[in-house]
C-alpha cells in the first residue's frame, strides 16, 4: 500500500508542477497577450491550479497519515515480537530451574536462586511463607519398591505440589524426599495453615504406582520475619519440619525462635541423619548370641552403627531416640533387614552355615505400618533364601500387642516363616500370654533384668518366674548383657542356655566377625578348603 501512494504521489507532483509552471508563464506573459486572451480563461486555469495545489497537499497529508499510522503499526509488531521474545526468554530460564517433566528443579541451588528472585521482586512490607515438605518414610519406599518406581511416585507428588500453586508460586524439588513450596503474599495466618493442610491432602491422595498412601511433614516459615534469604528460610524451616515429624507423620509446624533454644542438639543430629544417610554413613555390627552348653554360635543380632566422619564409630544410644522421633527409625529397619538378608548371602558362598540365625530389631512405628511383613517376605524372596533364617527383635512390646495392625503384622512374620523375638518384659511381666498370642519363640532377658535378678531387687522374683513359665511353654530363652562368669553360673542356675554380651564378644564388623565364625564345627572344613 506504501508503494502505491508513493506511486500516485510523484503522479500528481509531476503534474501539479507541470501545470504551476505552465500557469506561472502565462501569467508572467500576461501583458503580451492582454489583449487576446479572455478574463474568464485565466481566471479558470488560476482556480484549476489552486485546486490541484489544494489536492497534492491533501494528497500529501493524506501520505503522512498513513505512513505514520503504519510506522506505529510496524513498531508495535516489533515491540510484540520484542516482549514475547522477551517473555519466551524469561520462561526457557525459568524451565531452566523447573524441570517440566516433574515440576520439580533440576537443582536445589537453582530453586534457592528463584526464591531469592521473588523475595527481591517482592514489595515492600509483604510477607511470603516457605512450606518445606518432607515426605514421611520414603526412604523405606525407596527400599521396598525399588528407585525407579520410587522416582515415579516423586514425579507425580512434584506435579501435584506444582498444580496446587498459581502462576506467582515456586514448586522445587530440594533433594530425593523433599519439596517446596513458596507462596507470596501471605500476610493471612489463616490462610497459611490452610495451605499446609491443602498440601498435606494433595500428597495423601491415592497414587497411580501404588495402593499405599503418602504422608508429608511440613516446616513453615515467613519472609522476612524467619529470614531475608532463601538459604536463611529453609534452614530455619528444617528447623520447623523436626518438630512436626516429632509430633507425628501428616504435621505441620511454624517456625518460633522458641524452637532453636528448646531442640538445637535434636535438631542438629536430625540434619546430620539425614546426611549420614546419603552419604551411606550407616553401617551394621554383630554381636554373637552363644550356647554356653556347646559353645557354639547360634545366632548374631544385628547392631546399628553411625561412622560418623568426625567422632568415628557412634553407638545408637547418641542418635537412635532423634532417628525414632522423625521416622528415620522405619528406613533403619527395611534397610537393615536387606543388608543382613545380602550378608548372610555373603557369608553363604564362602562358608557352610548350619543353625544359625540373624535378628535385627523392628520399632514399633515400623511395625505399624501396613505391609510390612510382605515387603520383608519380598526381600527374603529377592534373594532366593528362607524366612526362617531371620529373627525380628519387637522392642516395647506393650506399644505393639495393643495395636490392632502391629498384631496383624506379626502374625503374617510368622506365617511367612520368620522367627519373633520379644526383647522386653515389659514392667507387668505378663509377656508369655502375649507371646503366645503371636506365637512368637523367643523370649530375651535385658541386661537390666538380669542385673536385677542377680543383684535380688525389685521384681527378681518376678523375673525369675517370667523365665520358668518360658522355658516350660518351650520358648528359646536368652540373657543378653553378659559380662562376666558370675552372671553366666546365675542366669544357668535358671535354666538359660543361651546368651550374649561382652564376656563372649563385643559387637564386631561384618569383616571381623567372620573370625568368630571361623572357630565354629560347621564351618571349618569350608575354610581349610
Amino acid at each position: 500500500m506504501l508503494i502505491n501512494f508513493i506511486k500516485l504521489l510523484k503522479r500528481n507532483v509531476s503534474m501539479s508542477l507541470a501545470k504551476i509552471s505552465w500557469n506561472r508563464r502565462t501569467i508572467m506573459l500576461l501583458p503580451y497577450f492582454l489583449s487576446d486572451v479572455n478574463a474568464d480563461e485565466m481566471a479558470m486555469e488560476i482556480l484549476t491550479a489552486a485546486i490541484i495545489i489544494l489536492i497534492t497537499i491533501g494528497i500529501v497529508i493524506i501520505l503522512f497519515i498513513s505512513v505514520r499510522k503504519e510506522f506505529q503499526q510496524v513498531r508495535e509488531e516489533r515491540l510484540t515480537a520484542k516482549a514475547i521474545k522477551e517473555a519466551e526468554k524469561d520462561e526457557n530460564d525459568k524451565s531452566h530451574l523447573i524441570d517440566s517433566k516433574k515440576g520439580l528443579s533440576k537443582k536445589s541451588k537453582d530453586l534457592l536462586a528463584l526464591i531469592d528472585q521473588e523475595i527481591m521482586n517482592a514489595k515492600e512490607g509483604s510477607v511470603s511463607a516457605l512450606f518445606y515438605l518432607d515426605i514421611d518414610n520414603f526412604r523405606s519406599i525407596t527400599e521396598r519398591y525399588g528407585d525407579q518406581l520410587a522416582d515415579k511416585i516423586i514425579e507425580e507428588l512434584g506435579n501435584r505440589v506444582r498444580k496446587f500453586g498459581d502462576k506467582n508460586s515456586v514448586a522445587g524439588k530440594h533433594d530425593s524426599d523433599s519439596m517446596i513450596f513458596y507462596m507470596p503474599n501471605a500476610t493471612d495466618s489463616e490462610i497459611i495453615a490452610e495451605t499446609a493442610k491443602n498440601l498435606l491432602d494433595v500428597i495423601n491422595q491415592p497414587l497411580k504406582q501404588t495402593p499405599e498412601l503418602m504422608t508429608a511433614s511440613i516446616g513453615i516459615v515467613l519472609f522476612p520475619y524467619d529470614g531475608i534469604t532463601a538459604n536463611q528460610l529453609l534452614k530455619n524451616a528444617e528447623i520447623a519440619l523436626y518438630v512436626a515429624k516429632k509430633q507425628g507423620k501428616n504435621r505441620y509446624a511454624m517456625y518460633s525462635s522458641e524452637l532453636i533454644e528448646k531442640e538445637q542438639f535434636n535438631i542438629n543430629y536430625y540434619n546430620e541423619i539425614k546426611k549420614a544417610i546419603s552419604n551411606d554413613e550407616f553401617l551394621l555390627y554383630y554381636q554373637p548370641i552363644v550356647d554356653i552348653k556347646t559353645g557354639k554360635l547360634i545366632g548374631l543380632e544385628s547392631l546399628l552403627r553411625w561412622n560418623h566422619p568426625t567422632m568415628g564409630i557412634l553407638s545408637p544410644g547418641k542418635f537412635l531416640n532423634v532417628m525414632d522421633l522423625t521416622g528415620d527409625i522405619t528406613w533403619f529397619g527395611s534397610w537393615g533387614f536387606e543388608k543382613i538378608v545380602s550378608q548372610y548371602i555373603n557369608w553363604k558362598k564362602v562358608m557352610q552355615i548350619k543353625d544359625m540365625y540373624i535378628s535385627t530389631n523392628l520399632s514399633p512405628k515400623q511395625l505399624m505400618m501396613d505391609g510390612v511383613a510382605k515387603q520383608f517376605y519380598d526381600i527374603v524372596k529377592k534373594y532366593e533364601t528362607e524366612a526362617e533364617v531371620f529373627c525380628l527383635e519387637i522392642i516395647d512390646y506393650y506399644t505393639v500387642i495393643k495395636n490392632p495392625v502391629a498384631v496383624h503384622n506379626l502374625q503374617d512374620f510368622r506365617r511367612y516363616g520368620f522367627r519373633i523375638a520379644m526383647d522386653d518384659m515389659g514392667d507387668q511381666y505378663e509377656i508369655i500370654k502375649d507371646m503366645q498370642s503371636i506365637n512368637a519363640s523367643i523370649l530375651k532377658i535385658s541386661r537390666e533384668d538380669v542385673l536385677r535378678y542377680i543383684n535380688q531387687i525389685e521384681d527378681a522374683d518376678k523375673i525369675e518366674r517370667v523365665i520358668a513359665v518360658a522355658l516350660q511353654k518351650q520358648k528359646i530363652v536368652i540373657a543378653e548383657g553378659v559380662e562376666d562368669a558370675s552372671m553366666i553360673v546365675k542366669m544357668s542356675d535358671l535354666g538359660v542356655r543361651f546368651m550374649q554380651g561382652y564376656y563372649f564378644s563385643q559387637p564386631k564388623s561384618k569383616d571381623e566377625i567372620v573370625s568368630v565364625m571361623k572357630k565354629q564345627p560347621w564351618s571349618v572344613d569350608e575354610f581349610n578348603r
